[in-house]
């Protein structure tokens, strides 16, 4: 029950500090996936994303830290590691860690004028939390970096 607490306490932290910082609103919808990042536009931010359209009991989530390794005025690369979680599974003495991974992925802002608005591309290679198993996983979605400045370079 430590590692659930100590899970829930680190998800907490993160999301206060993504609260507190200009935020990013994405959505990938063949994986039914919604996201709440920091500013994306930064060279560090953190990323959470919620699996909706399904049931309560199988409400995973999943959190990572990014780092923009090359950013330019139409694109952003970035990659970073992340860990998938069930805080649900607490509740009848499951594991809550699903699994881990880590996400490579652009953030293309292809209209010059709307610069917020970003198409979003990831490859994420997953492993399961008892490193037995995992997949390739792929992403397409569009995400709007609520920004107060311009974000381009």
């Amino acid at each position: 029950m430590k590692t659930n607490s100590l899970i829930i306490g680190l998800m907490l932290m993160l999301c206060v500090q993504s609260s507190r910082a200009q935020i990013a609103v994405t959505y990938i919808p063949v994986q039914s996936l919604l996201g709440l990042s920091s500013n994306t536009e930064k060279a560090l931010w953190a990323d959470f994303k919620l699996q909706t359209n399904s049931f309560v009991s199988n409400l995973n989530m999943e959190f990572s830290a990014k780092w923009n390794f090359l950013r330019k005025k139409p694109v952003n690369y970035y990659a970073g590691p992340g860990w998938s979680m069930n805080p649900a599974y607490a509740f009848v003495d499951l594991p809550v860690v699903n699994g881990y991974f880590v996400d490579f992925g652009a953030r293309i802002k292809p209209f010059g004028r709307v610069k917020n608005l970003q198409v979003v591309f990831e490859i994420s290679p997953y492993v399961n939390a008892t490193l037995n198993g995992g997949n390739l996983r792929t992403r397409l979605g569009i995400a709007w970096n609520f920004s107060k400045k311009d974000t381009a370079k």
